[in-house]
């Protein structure tokens, strides 16, 4: 046969296969469910890497307007996301709220999904600042969002630097970005607002703590709501990474398809070490040697986070009760979901504890909260029940196993403790709260309370 025939037939084979996943892959949905796409995607690492972009540094130092920060964070999403200009049909409430007051367009893209937002209450002189976690973005807040928003709160979000683009973005940024990015924030809604709740989830929670612990405490700030909040890593071999960065050729700890648009799947050792240096800023002896921080706490995590060490975060935030002023502990909140029974001996007996149980068909069936889960509703279109997304990180084990994770029609749902991998190998990792409605409710009381205390200040 021809060679030159062969060739042809071959770069034509290549034109299709290429075409073919255009069509498939025509939104940041349909690549969600495109396993082809996946599996090429977790091998070459088509979206591991972002693109190059050239533009000048925010100036943080100079407090300028929080509008020109989130067109600053969009222009960036813009340029160094490979996928910022995807079409992506991911229709929160929060982002129907954005296309009404005009910050959204109606025809979402990627950029448009994940980027910091401003939702802005009318008249309102109150805002809750919500910070995300290592590897997300602001879309962690879509939903929790609602809450602050209905307790009559405007909602700002921000971009931790390295986020937002592609994991390849976290080899180059740490600790200090994070924190000058949250000082920023936190000082500019000091100024726009005359109440601030401030709220972290996992990594983010660490940098308000360290935050608020190494600076004065504005008496505007009225709350801290954590949730899933950095403690410890549940892996104690973390503080390695920072060493193992060092090793030429070593970036990696895992390498998945990323196909998550709101949050990377990817992992570099560097955002280990830098994750792993915010959580040690607040270890207990650190917290110790501080001021004490008064103020209101409310708290939600899981038994078995796979994440973060359930016990540090209870240690964590018996030592932030402890030290609480009288009025404040009162009202410190904590939802534990899973075995009660973990709560050590020495925790605070008058720390608030709400122990969510299961009473319907949808938690019965659910392997545990995983870390990832908490700040998600049920009806996410992206990470809910009936979305399509499923995550099934690289350290499932084996290419098999993680194809039935993604492509198999009854999925098994929960926290990937050892355990439960030993039991259900090809276990999906939960990516929504099935007691949100009760966690709303929760947080709304919680903020209730906060404000009636302060009221008789």
């Amino acid at each position: 046969m021809n060679t030159n025939f062969v060739t042809l037939k071959l770069l034509i084979a290549l034109v299709i296969t290429a075409v073919s996943h255009l069509t498939v892959a025509q939104n940041c949905i349909t690549q969600l469910s495109d396993y082809e796409f996946i599996l090429q995607s977790k091998q070459q690492g088509l979206l591991r890497y972002a693109n190059e972009h050239h533009q000048p540094a925010f100036n943080y130092h100079a407090s300028p307007p929080f509008s020109d920060y989130l067109h600053y964070s969009y222009q960036y999403i813009q340029q160094a996301n490979p996928r910022a200009a995807l079409p992506c049909p991911v229709f929160t409430q929060t982002y129907q709220q954005l296309v009404a007051q005009g910050s959204r367009t109606p025809t979402a893209t990627i950029s448009d999904i994940i980027a910091p937002f401003e939702l802005v209450r009318p008249h309102s002189n109150k805002v809750a600042l919500l910070v995300h976690g290592l590897t997300d973005s602001p879309f962690t807040f879509h939903d929790l969002a609602q809450v602050y928003y209905q307790q009559g709160y405007t909602v700002r979000t921000i971009l931790l630097p390295g986020h937002g683009s592609a994991a390849s973005a976290l080899q180059t940024v740490g600790v200090a970005h994070w924190q000058q990015t949250l000082q920023y924030a936190i000082n500019r809604a000091l100024i726009d607002f005359e109440q601030v709740i401030l709220g972290g989830y996992s990594t983010g929670a660490a940098l308000i703590i360290d935050h608020l612990t190494t600076h004065t405490v504005s008496p505007k700030i009225t709350a801290l709501m954590l949730f899933s909040p950095g403690s410890e890593p549940h892996n104690k071999q973390g503080w390695m990474a920072k060493w193992l960065d060092f090793i030429p050729f070593v970036d990696w700890i895992d390498k998945d398809a990323d196909v998550d648009f709101a949050k990377y799947e990817s992992f570099p050792l560097h955002a280990a070490a830098a994750a792993h240096q915010a959580m040690s800023q607040i270890s207990i002896n650190k917290l110790n040697k501080r001021p004490a921080l008064t103020i209101p706490l409310f708290s939600v995590l899981s038994d078995i986070d796979a994440t973060i060490d359930t016990q540090a975060t209870l240690k964590l935030l018996n030592t932030l009760h402890k030290n609480n002023a009288p009025q404040y502990k009162q009202l410190d909140t904590l939802v534990l979901y899973g075995n009660s029974a973990i709560l050590p001996p020495q925790f605070a007996k008058d720390y608030r504890v709400i122990n969510p149980q299961c009473n319907n068909k949808h938690c019965k069936r659910i392997r545990g909260i995983s870390h990832i889960a908490i700040v998600n509703a049920p009806a996410n279109p992206h990470y809910g029940r009936n979305a399509v997304y499923r995550n099934c990180g690289s350290f499932i084990g084996g290419e098999d196993k993680y194809k039935t994770c993604k492509t198999t029609v009854t999925p098994e749902l929960g926290e990937r403790t050892a355990a439960h991998l030993k039991q259900y190998p090809t276990l999906q990792r939960l990516t929504y709260n099935p007691f949100f409605t009760e966690l709303t409710e929760q947080i709304s009381i919680f903020i209730h309370n906060v404000e009636h205390a302060q009221g008789k200040q």
